[in-house]
């Protein structure tokens, strides 16, 4: 037959077998379908006895299409090793196309045990490339001695390979897009639980079984430190069936080095390989659990190592993190809420009482005594004129002691210096006055919103208090300035530290104080290494002075 003739018709016969793979290609079909197709076409164009379709699986192809020239499949699933010199050896080096026309073509004893073993006589194969990198191999083999592959044909059989390589893109795609759209909605049904202020548990709940679902793990957990080095308790937890349970409140140390303790220490979502003394070999991925700009903990997911988390598993997992953070952000801020207006009530209740104390025993008294003096001096005036002087300069000594005492007392509730010279005069003022000496760094506006003064006066007044009752510090230091729209205030001692915020009703109502303006509120006091009181307040909580 003319030459010619015969390569136009086999240029013929591939284009239509590309055509009919093309056609389930961009049809859909299942990876396992397009592979038998691809398969059966390479046996049946390139005239061989044997096909296949193999992926590449670390050290391992796993054989996903086979043909037989008799009919046969059964090498579908087969996981063999490539090492040594074989046609699949060759290709996964190369990336490239390669053929074998002869057991004399082979360098190693291992490649010639191979060929014996399958009774082969020369092949053919091609890499299946998917992004830049070899995903699997397809191979054509004959069986009959001195029956080499035409030339080219290992070129030509990289055009099926390349369909192969569109297929598992396309599987792919369809898989990231129902994995995403089921991300997607697991998310919303949790984000409507927390819009809703649903209970924390049943939050966590939900975010830790949704997680354990969307990611095929066999465990999930929420843990965070408590005291203890390198040991976390467990908040909320699931587990899968058959899958020994977590109890939410266990202790246990995670492995050094592991995910979950590298996001404890760097709050950065990551993944590792790690050894669970329940569960062996393990992947492991966690992320972040942040509220307020600190680090609360790890949501952290596990399975088997032979099952390993997909790359960019981690960083989905943050979505979930985020989800229970918010959550508990939510009760926090309703338990701080329901807190301040406790305090903020009881505050007021001590406030009325002291005021009433301090006028009862106060200017209240010396007025009363006043007025008598006032009733004895009517009634000595015409009697005994020298009495009533002397009861007339008494009442007098009494109304100036009077009022003195209710000026302090308005002192006390709003400073008038603070109305009518500013923070900064205020602030020299407490400094002045203090019961250690006290640096000032201050870098203010002339006047500033007066709700916004009047919390920084009550920061550093308070805090200025309470290292003179009890820091036992030799000084301290107050910064104030104005940065863009807010006022920093800082109030840093040298003393003993170790106070706590919850510990006295002065604190927690500045806390009250600063945050009812938007603002921040902090108290750093390691023991041993002096206390930090520092505040942010925006400029914009309220209209400065007209």
């Amino acid at each position: 037959m003319d030459p010619a003739l015969v390569e136009g018709t086999r240029a013929a016969d591939q284009q239509a077998a590309l055509l009919r793979v093309a056609t389930l290609v961009a049809e859909g079909a299942p990876e396992a379908v397009i592979a038998a197709a691809v398969t059966s076409e390479i046996g049946l164009l390139f005239e061989a006895e044997r096909a296949n379709t193999m992926r590449l699986d670390g050290d391992h192809l796993r054989v996903i299409g086979s043909w037989h020239a008799d009919g046969s499949s059964e090498a579908v699933g087969l996981v063999l090793a490539f090492g040594g010199d074989t046609i699949s050896a060759r290709v996964v080096a190369t990336s490239a196309p390669a053929r074998i026309d002869s057991a004399a073509d082979l360098q190693t004893e291992f490649g010639r045990q191979r060929w014996a073993e399958f009774g082969l006589q020369a092949s053919i194969g091609a890499p299946i490339v998917v992004d830049g990198a070899v995903w699997g191999v397809v191979t054509a083999s004959r069986t009959q001695p001195g029956d080499p592959f035409p030339p080219g044909a290992e070129v030509r059989l990289r055009d099926f390979a390349a369909l192969i390589a569109q297929a598992v893109v396309n599987v792919e795609a369809r898989r990231e897009m129902a994995e995403l759209v089921d991300e997607q909605s697991a998310l919303r049904r949790i984000a409507t639980l927390v819009a809703g202020g649903r209970p924390q548990a049943e939050v966590l709940d939900e975010v830790t079984s949704e997680a354990g679902r969307l990611f095929g793990a066999s465990a999930v957990t929420l843990v965070q430190w408590q005291g203890v080095q390198d040991e976390v308790v467990v908040i909320a937890s699931w587990t899968a069936e058959g899958t020994a349970p977590i109890e939410p409140g266990s202790r246990y140390h995670p492995q050094p080095g592991g995910a979950t303790l590298t996001v404890l220490e760097t709050g950065t979502a990551t993944q590792s390989e790690e050894e669970s003394p329940e569960r062996g070999p393990c992947s492991v991925i966690a992320a972040p659990v942040i509220t307020k700009a600190s680090l609360l903990g790890a949501l952290t997911a596990s399975r088997p190592s032979d099952d390993a988390f997909r790359s960019g598993a981690a960083v989905r997992l943050r979505s979930f993190a985020d989800l229970a953070a918010q959550s508990i952000a939510n009760e926090r801020a309703q338990a701080e809420l329901r807190a301040s207006r406790a305090r903020i009530v009881r505050t007021a209740d001590e406030t009325r009482r002291r005021l009433e104390r301090d006028l009862h025993d106060g200017a209240q008294q010396r007025l009363v005594a006043l007025s008598l003096a006032l009733r004895m001096a009517e009634s000595a005036l015409d009697d005994d004129p020298g009495r009533t002087r002397e009861l007339l300069a008494d009442a007098t000594r009494e109304l100036t002691v009077a009022l003195e005492e209710l000026r302090e007392i308005a002192r006390g509730i709003h400073p008038a210096i603070l109305t009518g010279r500013g923070l900064r005069a205020a602030l020299e003022a407490l400094a002045e006055r203090a019961a250690v000496p006290v640096e000032l760094d201050l870098e203010l506006e002339d006047r500033l919103p007066e709700t916004v003064e009047a919390a920084g006066y009550y920061v550093v007044s308070e805090s200025l208090t309470n290292v003179a009752k009890h820091a036992q510090s030799s000084r301290a230091t107050v910064r104030a300035r104005s940065d863009g729209d807010v006022v920093q205030i800082e109030v840093v001692d040298d003393g003993v530290g170790g106070a706590d915020a919850d510990g006295g009703s002065g604190i927690r109502g500045l806390g009250d104080r600063v945050e009812a303006l938007g603002g921040r509120f902090g108290l750093d006091s390691p023991p041993g290494e002096g206390t930090r009181v520092w505040a942010r307040i925006p400029l914009s909580a309220t209209q400065p002075y007209g």
